[in-house]
């Protein structure tokens, strides 16, 4: 594959004729022709261009190809939902030939592409990071943003919780977390079912809401379970590697609605290209008033992500006495499905 080729003529008494041609990889490549050679290739390019401005109207195709992209940095979605980064190397019939950053070479069949478009080209190999969730989740608490169309994960939890996520649409999205605890009923399990809406106001603004319904186990002789839910609203400022959202909630249960609400709030930072911290907390109203919650940090790759937090309570009444710090005491593993890019 070249970029240019071109004839040259040297101004000299032999007159030399030479094809100069620049290949993709740098190198220049001379090749010589003689006076009748040289002839016989302009006569050819002629009679073509003669008998391509000759065609009759009706021989012309009836649809245009879609104009390929000029830029030679390309992203490339697959109906498979995966989307591939990187530069043009060459182009056939049925195939693309793409320089990754993170995977080499790739050959992408041009039938596989759903959708082709210029990209920015990275400035250098570090911003290429992952993110797990699109940045929809701290450790258990929701923020604004949400999962896309089409993307989620499976989610395993301090060993005894399970559970999925699923972006139906951009704004709406639905988790489901349940425990798998030996010798306890099925229905006395613990369920947690989140489903949530959430628009985009702008890049770094996002608002959301939604519902958060448990059924905890009761420890009891019958052992019946309570059930109750939250209902919330959030607001999250940032990007999906770095940013902080606030909340309020409110319990909802048979008896109505508590009167107390619950403000949550949290955030996460990127401090590398696998790792972030994340902290998320509760400020506790009431007879009993603190701060609760997680704080912790999280691995992430392309497709999965390992993450462990602590525990803390801070009192602000009998500080001394009921102040608790543990850890670790969460830990969850991820593995992400459906579209991999970023947004």
């Amino acid at each position: 594959m070249f970029t240019e080729a071109r004839f040259e003529q040297s101004l000299t008494s032999d007159s030399t004729i030479q094809l100069r041609t620049l290949l993709r990889d740098g190198r220049t490549v001379l090749r010589l022709f003689t006076p009748a050679a040289f002839a016989a290739v302009r006569t050819t390019i002629e009679t073509r261009q003669q008998e391509l401005t000759s065609l009759p109207p009706l021989l012309a195709p009836k649809t245009r190809t879609p104009r390929f992209p000029t830029s030679r940095w390309l992203r490339a979605e697959l109906r498979s939902g995966a989307t591939v980064e990187g530069e043009l190397l060459a182009r056939y019939h049925t195939q693309l030939e793409l320089l990754t950053l993170d995977s080499g070479l790739v050959v992408v069949e041009r039938a596989d592409i759903e959708h082709l478009e210029s990209a920015p080209r990275p400035e250098h190999r570090a911003i290429t990071r992952f993110d797990v969730g699109n940045g929809h989740r701290l450790f258990l608490l929701p923020t604004a943003r949400n999962l896309r169309r089409g993307e989620g994960y499976f989610q395993q939890t301090d060993g005894a919780l399970y559970g999925a996520s699923y972006g139906f649409t951009n704004n709406f999205s639905v988790g489901v977390l349940f425990s798998v605890i030996p010798f306890l009923p099925l229905r006395n399990q613990v369920l947690l079912v989140t489903p949530k809406l959430s628009a985009k106001l702008t890049d770094k603004w996002h608002i959301g809401g939604g519902m958060m319904y448990t059924r905890l186990p009761k420890l009891d002789p019958e052992f019946k379970p309570i059930r109750t839910g939250i209902g919330y609203g959030v607001v999250t400022y940032g990007s999906a590697d770095d940013n902080v959202s606030v909340g309020l909630g409110y319990a909802v249960s048979k008896t109505g609605i508590d009167k107390t609400p619950v403000l949550h709030y949290g955030g996460q930072k990127r401090i590398s290209r696998g790792w972030s911290l994340v902290s998320e907390n509760f400020l506790l109203l009431g007879d009993e008033p603190g701060t609760l919650g997680l704080f912790g940090a999280r691995h992430a790759s392309r497709r999965f992500s390992l993450g462990l937090g602590g525990i803390y309570l801070l009192p602000f009444h009998n500080f001394k006495e009921d102040a608790f710090i543990g850890f670790p005491i969460y830990m969850d593993v991820v593995y992400r499905f459906g579209k991999g890019s970023r947004r």
